[in-house]
């Protein structure tokens, strides 16, 4: 049947505003069409057999995306494929409850309307129809393989991109013919602005979707309005039974506006779009409620027409039937509750963010490409297979009424204990940050009706855990510092074959991202007591327990705890009884009798040694003396010593240090250039013995700018002389490295050095350039350049003994200053190598001095004419 719309309105715009349900529905696919039959066309706009014939006789113009029907036939000399772009807005619909009200005044004495529009789907349609020619008959690229690239993405430069060569240059012989709900467009058009306009479609409705086309609507009859008063046209019938047929049209009215409310819910939209089925079947159910409802009005109404004395027996038999039948209150109220509990289930799961599948096979997909090694997986219903209720309905209406075994049907309830489970379920979540959670909505012979999967590693562990154990088998009995204590009852069944105890400690922000270790009994172990040990003082842990039966596996809830603390020392305070000797006191830890203090440690750090040295006091007296032999020690801490732990050290406390007295044969320069870092004002250090070694050497050349003054301590084993043998060199190896190593700085180091030196000035330079000399040789370095600038700031005047040193050294000395200055002799050698030598020195010395009467000048005159 045809309709035409006059655009006449049954109610008021405010009315119309208040009473209208909006209901987002974005969808889009699309398709692609290798059928070109009408019927195809036909199928694909979804035209009633009513509607096909209207177009076929020419009674219906079609427009826009509708054109398509009109389209010319394909030609037996053509290819062709077909594009359908469709894409859906909104529902809107008007409420059912304005639908079960008394018809409003406009509808007084109308007698050209039949039906008004309920509720019009919105959104638009697209056909873009792609022809070539095939008379050449040469072997073309499909055009279905160009389409389905399209389907794939609306960016024009990525279809061309993903098109091989065969494929472009089939697209290029292509012309498009376009019907399109929006807009106007002219056709054909080549393949290139067709993907202009095909890239164009999703914003052609808007961003709102405001120039959305009806693609849908739905109409109700006007004669199903205003039945509300028929009861009351009944006589000659009693109040009771008025009474029910009364309660049955106002409880059907109310099932229709639950129905409604399901549908407008804005918490279902999400639900409702994953699972359509659920909507479709509430959308059957209310459908066919609005059918029984109209059916039983008129039942009604004709038992008006029946003689009064038969009005009582007639009504008494509508009102069996419709005990008898599938839409009695009993039957339907179960239903609804339990499409409602479904919702609500799904809608639990949707807020705690646990993954719902439909198939085995996106089960297995989701286990075998979880990301944690265990998944926890609850199996229920599914609210996609067919629901044999609304089948029962609709034979029952098909049927007019007659009663058969088949339409005896009743919805089972969800009971209690799967609402249980689920919430049980939910409240396991816990642990996500480990665990996957899912539920598994799957239908078939091989689910019960709900349970619960665990899977490890992707393989199935148990097929039936039970969540939320509450069991006294293992018990917290004792938390310590660092252990927990737990107690193990056996069980009284012999079904346990054995029980794990799992832990894991807890971040400082209370995260659970730590992997959960284990510790698994066997019943027949007969252990009373397990300590788990090795944890943290003062941290935050969870415990769980799982119990393994013969058919399945008892989960418990977490347990949190937390480990005892510590208590620390107050800080010390240090006495210095002597350069050896320290005393140490400080206050005691508090504690209680569970986790006694049983001694303290005592700490200190020395300086150029690694780490802390200890002590430990043989009791709980809170005081101790530190006996440190030429004592460097410069920082003092304590800790309180339990039965299973350390406490945290105390406050640290520094000991003043005026001298730093050190061996550097066995403790590290390294260690003990932090430590001179660390103090406000340089402090002289005394070295009573080093190492040679480069590293060590270099090492405490950088130590250097921390030291206000260098000693060298006099030892009780060694000669003066050898002893100022060995500190001279140790001063010559400093100078090197530091001509090697900082040049930049070389003259505060040697300035620093000379402080130190108890001999000459000039013996110390000419000691230096013959070490540097030295080494130059053994290694083919040139470092003597690098000391330049010290011997340019020489003495005023050289003064030298060349019995005892090579007149070449001097010559290398002479020849860094860039002034000449006095040589003063105090001894020489006869020897000729020496004399001739010396001569070299002559033209960089300013004077010639003696500190002994000779005849030095005369030997060197006489000896100078041989030459």
């Amino acid at each position: 049947m045809l309709y035409v719309f006059a655009g006449i309105f049954m109610w008021d715009e405010d009315t119309l505003a208040l009473m209208k349900v909006s209901l987002p529905r974005p969808q889009t696919y699309v398709k692609v069409l290798e059928n070109d039959s009408p019927q195809e066309r036909f199928r694909v706009l979804e035209m009633s057999p009513v509607l096909q014939s209207g177009t076929k006789t020419g009674q219906i113009t079609m427009n826009g995306a509708a054109a398509f029907l009109n389209h010319p036939e394909q030609s037996q000399h053509q290819e062709r494929a077909t594009l359908h772009y469709r894409t859906t807005t909104r529902l809107d619909m008007i409420s059912q409850r304005l639908l079960q009200e008394a018809a409003p005044s406009a509808l007084a004495g109308q007698t050209t309307a039949t039906h008004v529009v309920s509720a019009v789907y919105f959104g638009a349609q697209a056909f873009l129809v792609f022809d070539s020619d095939c008379s050449n008959h040469e072997k073309n690229a499909d055009i279905v393989d160009v389409l389905k690239i399209m389907t794939s993405t609306f960016c024009p430069n990525h279809i061309i991109s993903s098109l091989n060569a065969a494929e472009k240059a089939k697209s290029s012989l292509l012309a498009c013919s376009l019907y399109i709900d929006v807009g106007d467009w002219k056709s054909p058009v080549s393949f290139d602005e067709a993907l202009e306009i095909y890239g164009s479609l999703p914003t052609l409705l808007g961003s709102k979707g405001e120039r959305a086309v009806p693609l849908k609507v739905w109409l109700y009859p006007l004669k199903k309005l205003d039945k509300s008063s028929v009861c009351a046209a009944l006589s000659g019938v009693s109040e009771t039974l008025m009474h029910q047929a009364e309660y049955i049209l106002e409880h059907l009215r109310k099932q229709i506006r639950i129905c409604e409310d399901i549908i407008r819910d804005y918490i279902n939209v999400n639900v409702i779009m994953q699972f359509p089925t659920l909507e479709d079947d509430v959308i059957a159910f209310l459908e066919l409620m609005q059918e029984y409802q109209t059916t039983f009005q008129k039942g009604i109404a004709d038992i008006v027409h029946i003689k009064e004395g038969k009005r009582e027996r007639s009504l008494q038999d509508l009102l069996k039937r419709h005990s008898q039948s599938p839409f009695s209150a009993e039957k339907t109220n179960q239903w609804l509750e339990n499409k409602e509990t479904e919702l609500k289930i799904l809608n639990d799961f949707r807020a705690a963010d646990i993954t719902v599948v439909k198939s085995q096979a996106e089960l297995q997909q989701v286990i075998s490409h979880s990301q944690k090694t265990r998944v926890m997986c609850l199996t229920l219903y599914s609210p996609d297979v067919e629901d044999s209720f609304i089948t029962a309905l609709r034979q029952y209406i098909e049927s007019d009424g007659i009663i058969n075994d088949s339409l005896l049907f009743k919805p089972v309830s969800i009971n209690d204990k799967k609402i249980i489970k689920v919430q049980l379920f939910i409240a396991a979540n816990e642990d996500a940050e480990q665990t996957s959670f899912i539920a598994a909505l799957i239908p078939g012979d091989d689910f019960p009706e709900y349970s619960v999967q665990f899977y490890h590693d992707g393989r199935i562990v148990s097929r039936n855990v039970k969540l939320g154990t509450k069991s006294d088998l293992v018990q917290i009995s004792h938390i310590k510092h660092t252990s927990v204590s737990l107690k193990l009852n056996q069980p009284d069944t012999k079904r346990i074959e054995r029980y794990i105890v799992e832990y894991r400690a807890l971040g400082d922000d209370g995260s659970n991202n730590e992997p959960w270790k284990q510790i698994i009994f066997d019943t027949t172990s007969n252990r009373e007591n397990c300590m788990i040990s090795d944890l943290k003082s003062g941290h935050k842990f969870q415990l769980r327990y799982i119990f393994v039966e013969q058919d399945c596996m008892n989960l418990s809830r977490i347990i949190n705890f937390k480990t005892v603390v510590t208590a620390s020392p107050g800080k010390p305070l240090v006495n210095k009884l002597d350069r050896d000797t320290l005393r140490v006191t400080w206050l005691r830890a508090e504690t209680d009798e569970d986790c006694p203090v049983l001694r303290y440690m005592v700490e200190y750090k020395e300086a150029g040694l690694e780490g802390w040295s200890s002590v430990q006091t043989e009791g709980l007296e809170c005081e101790c003396t530190l006996t440190v032999l030429h004592s460097t020690c410069y920082s003092v801490r304590v800790s309180a010593v339990y039965e299973d732990i350390t406490s945290k050290p105390s406050e640290e406390t520094p000991v003043p240090v005026d001298v730093w007295s050190i061996k550097l044969s066995e403790r590290k320069s390294s260690i003990l250039l932090e430590v001179l870092k660390l103090q406000t004002e340089k402090k002289p250090v005394e070295l009573r013995d080093w190492t040679d070694e480069e590293s060590e050497v270099k090492g405490f050349l950088q130590c250097l700018p921390y030291i206000s003054q260098l000693r060298f301590a006099v030892p009780h084993n060694k000669t003066a002389e050898s002893w100022d043998k060995r500190k001279r060199l140790f001063r010559l190896d400093l100078c090197l490295q530091a001509a090697l190593h900082q040049k930049e700085t070389i003259e505060e180091t040697v300035k620093k050095l000379l402080s130190s030196v108890n001999y000459e000035k000039c013996d110390f330079l000419l000691d230096l350039c013959s070490h540097v000399k030295d080494y130059e040789t053994q290694t083919g370095m040139s470092v003597l350049p690098a000391l330049q600038p010290i011997y340019q700031s020489a003495p005023a005047v050289w003064s030298i003994d060349l019995s005892e040193r090579k007149s070449s050294i001097l010559l290398e000395v002479l020849k860094l200053q860039t002034e000449k200055k006095p040589v003063e002799l105090r001894d020489w050698t006869d020897e000729e190598s020496e004399v001739k030598g010396f001569l070299q020195c002559l033209p960089y010395i300013s004077q010639l001095r003696y500190v002994l009467n000779t005849l030095f000048t005369v030997v060197c005159t006489s000896r100078t004419s041989r030459f």
